[in-house]
Order: C-alpha cells, then sequence, then structure tokens
C-alpha cells in the first residue's frame, strides 16, 4: 500500500506511478477549515486543501489505517483515462482528467473528435469539427474538479463513464449540443489535431505531452483501474457500530 501526505494533488502525482496491483491511501496533511475561510473572507481565500480523493485525516489516520489492517475496508476501484497518440499508448493514465488545447492558453485550438464504438458497430460516426480554448475530459472521479467549475455535471465515483466539454468554442452552430456530453467503456473518442501545435496536460500539469499538426488522440476508460480508500467506505463501516 503506498500513503500519499498532502492532499488530492499529491495523491494524483502518486498515481501515475501506480498500476492496478498496489492500493494508495490519501492523508488530507492541511485540510480547509471553514472557521478560517469565514473569519478570513475580508483579507484572502484561506481555502486550502480539498482532499476528495483523500480518506483520512492527522486527527482519524489511525483509526482509519486500523480499518484498512483489519480488513473492515477495501479500496474503490478508480477509473483513469488511457490516451494513445498516433495510436501509440502513452504511459500515463490520468485520474482526474486531460486537457488538450494549444500551449499559449490566449490561441485558438483547432480540432475535430468523433465518439464510436470499440467494437466498430458505429458504421460512420459523426464528425464533429471544433475551433476552441481545447478539449477537456475527465473520469468520474475528475467530474467534481475543473469539469464541475466549467458547467459540467457530477458522476458518480465508481462510474467508468468518460465525461467531455470543448472549452469556449467559437460559433459552433448546429453541434453546440455535441459541445459537452459523456461516452460509455464500450466507446471511445477520436481526436484529430489541426493546431500547429497543442499540449495534452494530465491531471492538470503533472504530467504533459507535445502533440503537431495532424496527430491523431484515442481518448478511452481502458486504463487499469486506481486502487483507492476513499472517505465513504469508512463511513459506512463507522454506521454500523
Amino acid at each position: 500500500m503506498v500513503i500519499t501526505v498532502g492532499g488530492d494533488g499529491t495523491l494524483l502525482h502518486a498515481s501515475h506511478f501506480l498500476d492496478d496491483s498496489v492500493p494508495v491511501l490519501g492523508v488530507n496533511s492541511d485540510p480547509t477549515q471553514a472557521h478560517e475561510v469565514e473569519e478570513l473572507s475580508d483579507q484572502f481565500d484561506a481555502s486550502r486543501s480539498t482532499g476528495h480523493l483523500c480518506a483520512a485525516t492527522v486527527e482519524n489516520f489511525e483509526q482509519v489505517l486500523d480499518d484498512i489492517l483489519y480488513g473492515r475496508v477495501v479500496p474503490s476501484k478508480v477509473s483513469r483515462i488511457s490516451v494513445k497518440l498516433n495510436s501509440e499508448p502513452l504511459l500515463s493514465h490520468a485520474l482526474n482528467d486531460i486537457l488538450i488545447a494549444h500551449p499559449c492558453p490566449a490561441a485558438v485550438s483547432r480540432f475535430s473528435f468523433k465518439i464510436k464504438n470499440k467494437d466498430g458497430g458505429d458504421t460512420r460516426p459523426k464528425t464533429v469539427n471544433c475551433r476552441s480554448s481545447g478539449l477537456r475530459v475527465c473520469t468520474a472521479a475528475g467530474s467534481t474538479a475543473a469539469m464541475l467549475s466549467a458547467g459540467g455535471f457530477v458522476m458518480p465515483m465508481l462510474s467508468r463513464d468518460l465525461q467531455f466539454m470543448v472549452r469556449e468554442p467559437i460559433s459552433p452552430g448546429s453541434t453546440v449540443t455535441q459541445m459537452h456530453s459523456s461516452f460509455k467503456p464500450d466507446h471511445s473518442m477520436d481526436v484529430n489535431w489541426y493546431s500547429d501545435h497543442g499540449t495534452i496536460y494530465m491531471d492538470g500539469c503533472q504530467v504533459r505531452y507535445n502533440v503537431e499538426l495532424g496527430d491523431t488522440i484515442e481518448i478511452s476508460s481502458d486504463a487499469p483501474v486506481l486502487n483507492v480508500f476513499l472517505s465513504q467506505g469508512f463511513s459506512q463501516i463507522r454506521s454500523r457500530y
């Protein structure tokens, strides 16, 4: 078992070195204190670590560890994103989300995408052409992060679906309804990149890969899951006593 001490960012960083054989427990070492946020709101934002993926804090770490060691709780299988660049699988898998965009935030990203059935059942999947500030795809775990802030919806934590959103689309016209949706594990997303430069950002700035004009990117939930001890599991066992 791997224990991360910090916040969600620390656990996200560690996740890029883990496969589905090693469970991880996140310890939120500096959680946000509601009373401090309220008292200091006129001076600065006192919000600190959200700890959405962290099941333990300094206060309850000993009890949480006992519950794990005595087998009273098991890790949850949390979905991750698999990415292929020009048909070659990337080594890292995203636990929260990926963002594909021009490296300059002021530049336009040009690309197209289509959602296709992995078994080839879709004879002609519809291609959507986009000019925007990028494309974000998230897992269920990441649906409470940047995707939610951008107007997305929260997904059940153990869902294998992936949610996507085209950021700030330029004159989408009749395709406006296709700028934000989700797709099932038996589907994948194919992206064709039409800008001179681009970057695939995984889990914020944890990992990044460069893309160029003409590159193809395949996005799916085929990545190995991450076994994470989540706070919901400990809440359930507490309610039994």
